[in-house]
């Protein structure tokens, strides 16, 4: 009995301290958002500096002051300038990813198909101009930095899987030739939208064009289809 009296205090100092150690599950969930908020934050301040400033030139500071954090917060969620910018760099493709995997072409016929997915290409270089800027910046340095990237798996477009199904579709009914490789002619789509982005500033002058015009943006989509219907239909008829 007196053994009893002693420990049983003990054991309610334990009791009471117990739950203490432990965080309350909603407090842990509002550290979490809290924390993804911050690293978005961060992260969409990184897209702008870096797409108007280049790598070399991109401050932490100003990317801290853009994003309105402690530049230790930087450090602390992406370790170094070159881990934001690589992050960056991923979160434009994964914004690709996300633009060409909502496209629904299955209920179009292969031409009209084909053609949505040409226009979505178009679209997309002017929503996000900063894709371009970061396609830009990663080729000169020889994509040293997408290397490095443990997502490049996911980075290989979905876009291509529905050109394949689209391209048998339209060879099936004889409206498309055979032969056509789905990543060459994504390829080939890729670039004639890119070419026109990458370059509106100086062609833009040379010509005395507005490239980015609602006029000049539908003419190039109307361009870019005839060219790639003209391709998959040639010898068809």
């Amino acid at each position: 009995m007196p053994s009893d009296r002693k420990t049983a205090p003990h054991r309610m100092r334990l009791q009471r301290r117990g739950p203490s150690l432990r965080k309350p599950p909603a407090r842990r969930a509002v550290r979490k958002r809290d924390a993804d908020a911050t690293r978005a934050k961060i992260l969409e301040a990184a897209l702008a500096e870096f797409a108007a400033q280049g790598l070399p030139d991109t401050r932490i500071e100003d990317v801290a002051d853009r994003a309105r954090v402690n530049r230790r917060m930087i450090y602390y969620y992406f370790g170094s300038k070159e881990g934001l910018y690589l992050a960056a760099l991923e979160a434009v493709y994964l914004e690709l990813i996300e633009v060409e995997s909502e496209i629904d072409v299955e209920q179009m016929d292969p031409v009209e198909a084909i053609a949505a997915m040409v226009d979505l290409k178009i679209d997309h270089y002017q929503t996000y101009p900063r894709f371009v800027a970061f396609l830009n910046m990663e080729n000169l340095y020889g994509a040293r930095h997408l290397r490095k990237s443990k997502r490049l798996a996911e980075f290989k477009t979905p876009l291509t899987q529905i050109i394949g199904r689209v391209l048998e579709r339209g060879q099936r009914q004889g409206i498309f030739r055979k032969g056509i490789d789905p990543v060459d002619l994504y390829i080939s789509i890729c670039a004639l939208g890119f070419m026109y982005f990458s370059n509106r500033h100086t062609l833009g002058v040379i010509f005395g064009r507005d490239l980015m015009s609602p006029e000049a943006l539908d003419q190039r989509k109307e361009t870019n289809v005839d060219i790639i219907i003209s391709y998959l239909t040639r010898g068809m008829g």
